[in-house]
């Protein structure tokens, strides 16, 4: 920072300067303070909408209060508006969310899993309903009933499955769920 600011100086002066290094370090000193007044005052107005990211109207709100002058804060206004026109829009599109997929590329939609916070990558898919069902296949064989809850499709469990569909709809537990006991009978007590 200090020798950012020195060469700034020197790049203001007509002729030759000399710069005193108390000088930029105090000018480096306070530009940090405002930077920090204006991060404070941008998170408190964030914070007053009930929002915990600040955003770039929090920020010229913080300046204004700051009394950073009019000139000064549209033309920050105007630079961000700049910005915000040359970044690349987001696609917004009526897509419903699903659980474990992602868009990845233009026409790419990633399904995942994660089992003990380790995440498996199921595939790329043309469709997000495709990599929706992937997803809910993979959470079926490995949480079996338990997955129940975590369907994008819970209406389209196979038929091959009516304990697991019996119980998303009545909420008991699934027939045939061999956790806790031994093949389908009481535990004996002798061990495995």
């Amino acid at each position: 920072t200090t020798k950012f600011l020195k060469n700034q100086v020197e790049a203001l002066s007509p002729g030759p300067a000399f710069v005193d290094e108390e000088v930029i370090a105090n000018v480096a000193r306070a530009g940090g303070l405002f930077a920090w007044y204006v991060t404070k005052g941008a998170t408190e107005f964030a914070l007053a909408s009930k929002r915990q990211t600040i955003s770039a109207q929090d920020v010229l709100y913080s300046l204004q209060a700051l009394n950073f002058g009019d000139d000064n804060v549209q033309a920050c206004a105007d630079f961000l508006e700049r910005d915000r026109a040359r970044r690349p829009k987001r696609d917004t599109g009526d897509q419903k969310k699903f659980r474990g997929v992602y868009k990845g590329s233009v026409n790419a939609w990633y399904s995942q899993i994660s089992i003990a916070g380790q995440p498996i990558h199921l595939g790329s898919f043309a469709e997000p309903e495709a990599a929706a069902k992937a997803y809910d296949r993979a959470i079926w064989s490995k949480l079996g009933a338990a997955a129940a809850t975590l369907l994008n499709f819970p209406e389209e469990i196979p038929e091959s499955l009516p304990h697991l569909l019996a119980s998303t709809r009545d909420g008991a537990p699934p027939k045939g769920d061999k956790r806790g006991t031994n093949g389908g009978y009481p535990r004996t007590g002798k061990p495995k």
